[in-house]
C-alpha cells in the first residue's frame, strides 16, 4: 500500500501543504521533531538518506535515528535546545553520527530551525550525508602526507647528492690516498649520521684487508683480517645483516649488532680495491629496521660507487707520478725528483736550523763493464747498486740515480762527518765479496764517492752539487775505490781538499 497519501495527509496537517512540497524538494533528508522528540515529518529524501520509509518515521522518536551509544547525550542535546532555540544553519559545525534502518551508521552534518506550527513548536532538522565528504577529506590528507613525504624524501635525496658531489670534488683535489682516507671518512659521518664504520684497503699482496679510516663514535676492533673473514669480499657484492640474523654476521665483525650491518666492496674496472663496513647503530623513529637498513643500502651503494672511482683515479694518478720520479731500471727516484727535493730540504735545513749531507757516487771502470760483457752486464750491476741503495738509506733519506752509472743520495739532518762515514759504509758494501767464490755471472765493480755537506760546502742546490761532484772526480783522480770531501775556499767557487 502507498503510504505517500498517508504521509502527504499527515504533513498537510503538520506544516501545511506548501511547506511539505518545498521540503520534499530539498536534496538533503528533513525531519521535523515536537517537543517530546516525535518526528512529525519526513521529507522525501529521508528515505535514500536513512533507508526509511518517510511515512514509517513518523510517530517515532527522534532517537531511532541515533546510534545506541549515543542516545542518552542525544536526549540531553535536544533537551538544552527545546529551552533556547535558535537557528544554527549548515556548515556551523554540527556533525554527528547517524544510524540507517539496517543498523550502519554514518557521518552527518546537521542544520536546525525552531519553526512555530500548528501542532506547537517543532524544530526542523536538515541532514546530509558527510561520508563521502569525509572520505574525499580522508582521501585528500593521505595524498598531502603521501606528497609531504615524497617531497621530504626528494629533499633527502637531493642532500645526499649534493653531499656525494661535494666528496667526489674534494677527492679529485686530494694529492694522496692517505689525503683522500681523511676525507672519505668525513664525509661518511655526515652522510650516515649517527652509524659507525671503517674504510678498508686490500695490501698488495692482496691477503690482508687493513683498516685505512674510521667515523661513528666506536671504530672496528678489528683493524686487519684476511679477504675470507667478509662475505662481502667473498661473494663480490653488497652483504646486509639484519640485527637478528646472528648466523649471517662476518667473521671480521665481533662487537654486538644493534640494528644492521653492511658491507659493501670498493671495486672498480673489475678489480676490489678494499670493503666500506657501516654498523647501523640507531633507530629512525617511525621507520621499520628493514625500512631504515633499505635506506642505508641506499647510501652505501652510492658512496662505495664514488668511492671506488676516486680510489681508482688517484692510484693511477699516483702511479704516473712515481712513474714520472722514479729511474725505470734501479726503482730510485730520477734526477728531475732529486732536483726538487734537494732544494726542498736546503730550505728546511736553513729554516730549522740543522745541517744536510750529500753523497754523489760513481761506478768505477763501468765502461769496461760494458764494453766487455755488454749492456746485460752493466744493466745488472746498475740494478744491483739500486738494491743496495734501497736497503741501506734511512727513511727519511732519498736515493737516486743521477745518471749513467751515477748516483746521489741526500741525507737530511746529517753533518759532514757522517755523511763521511755514510759514503766510507756504502763505498765498502758495493766492493765485491772477497770471501769465498762470487757466483755471479759478471763481475761487480768499485765505487768513488764525493761528499758535500750544508752549508759548509754551499747554500743551495747547484752549489751542493758541484762541490760533490768535484769530490768525486778528486777520488777519482787518486785511484778510485774511496771517499773524498769537498771544501769552499772563497766565494769564487768550488774546489776539492787535498787530502
Amino acid at each position: 500500500m502507498d503510504s505517500r497519501p498517508t504521509q502527504r495527509a499527515h504533513n498537510a496537517s503538520a506544516l501545511g501543504v506548501s511547506v511539505e512540497a518545498a521540503l520534499d524538494a530539498s536534496p538533503n533528508a528533513v525531519i521535523a521533531v515536537d517537543r517530546r522528540g516525535r518526528i512529525v515529518f519526513a521529507s522525501v529524501a529521508v528515505q535514500e538518506t536513512f533507508g526509511w520509509p518517510p511515512a514509517d518515521l513518523v510517530g517515532e522518536q527522534v532517537e531511532v535515528l541515533v546510534p545506541e551509544g549515543l542516545v542518552e547525550a542525544h536526549v540531553a542535546h535536544r533537551d538544552d535546545f527545546s529551552r533556547a532555540p535558535r537557528k544554527r544553519p549548515m556548515g556551523s559545525d554540527m556533525e554527528f553520527v547517524a544510524r540507517r534502518r539496517d543498523g550502519t551508521e554514518f557521518h552527518a552534518e546537521v542544520s536546525l530551525a525552531p519553526l512555530r506550527s500548528r501542532r506547537g513548536p517543532l524544530v526542523l532538522a536538515t541532514v546530509a550525508d558527510t561520508t563521502a565528504r569525509i572520505d574525499l577529506r580522508s582521501q585528500l590528507q593521505e595524498a598531502y602526507e603521501e606528497l609531504q613525504t615524497h617531497a621530504e624524501e626528494v629533499e633527502r635525496r637531493g642532500h645526499e647528492t649534493a653531499m656525494l658531489v661535494e666528496l667526489t670534488e674534494l677527492l679529485g683535489s686530494c694529492q694522496s690516498l692517505d689525503e683522500a682516507y681523511e676525507v672519505i671518512a668525513g664525509a661518511a659521518e655526515r652522510l650516515l649520521e649517527g652509524d659507525d664504520g671503517a674504510m678498508y684497503v686490500l695490501d698488495p699482496a692482496r691477503t690482508t684487508v687493513e683498516m685505512v679510516a674510521s667515523w661513528g663514535r666506536q671504530a672496528p676492533s678489528q683493524h686487519s683480517f684476511t679477504p675470507g673473514d667478509c662475505w662481502a669480499l667473498r661473494r663480490g657484492r653488497l652483504h646486509v645483516v639484519d640485527g637478528g640474523d646472528a648466523e649471517l654476521i662476518c667473521p671480521h665483525v665481533d662487537s654486538p649488532v644493534s640494528v644492521g650491518l653492511l658491507c659493501e666492496p670498493l671495486a672498480a674496472q673489475a678489480d676490489t680495491l678494499g670493503l666500506l663496513h657501516v654498523h647501523v647503530r640507531r633507530r629512525v623513529p617511525g621507520m621499520t629496521r628493514a625500512t631504515q637498513l633499505a635506506e642505508r643500502e641506499h647510501l652505501v651503494r652510492m658512496l662505495g660507487e664514488h668511492v671506488s672511482l676516486t680510489l681508482v683515479n688517484i692510484q693511477l694518478r699516483e702511479t704516473l707520478r712515481e712513474q714520472s720520479w722514479r729511474d725505470s731500471l734501479t726503482g730510485l727516484f730520477n734526477r728531475r725528483y732529486m732536483e726538487e727535493t734537494l732544494r726542498r730540504e736546503i730550505r728546511r735545513a736553513e729554516r730549522e736550523g740543522y745541517q744536510l749531507g750529500l753523497l754523489m757516487a760513481d761506478l768505477d771502470n763501468f765502461k769496461q763493464l760494458n764494453d766487455a760483457f755488454g749492456h746485460a752486464a752493466g744493466d745488472e750491476e746498475l740494478r744491483r747498486v739500486g738494491r743496495l741503495l734501497t736497503s741501506a738509506v734511512r727513511a727519511e733519506d732519498v736515493a737516486c740515480r743521477f745518471g749513467g752509472e751515477e748516483f746521489v743520495v741526500i741525507l737530511p739532518k746529517a753533518s759532514v762527518e757522517e755523511t763521511h762515514r755514510r759514503a766510507e759504509a756504502l763505498r765498502a758494501a758495493v766492493k765485491p765479496d772477497q770471501v769465498g767464490g762470487s757466483t755471479r755471472l759478471y763481475p761487480t765493480t768499485t765505487m768513488s764517492v764525493g761528499v758535500a755537506g750544508y752549508p759548509e760546502h754551499g747554500t743551495t742546490a747547484e752549489e751542493l752539487i758541484m762541490g760533490a761532484d768535484s769530490a768525486m772526480y778528486r777520488a777519482k783522480a787518486e785511484g778510485r775505490d774511496r771517499v773524498a770531501i769537498a771544501s769552499r775556499l772563497d766565494g769564487q767557487g768550488v774546489e776539492v781538499s787535498a787530502g
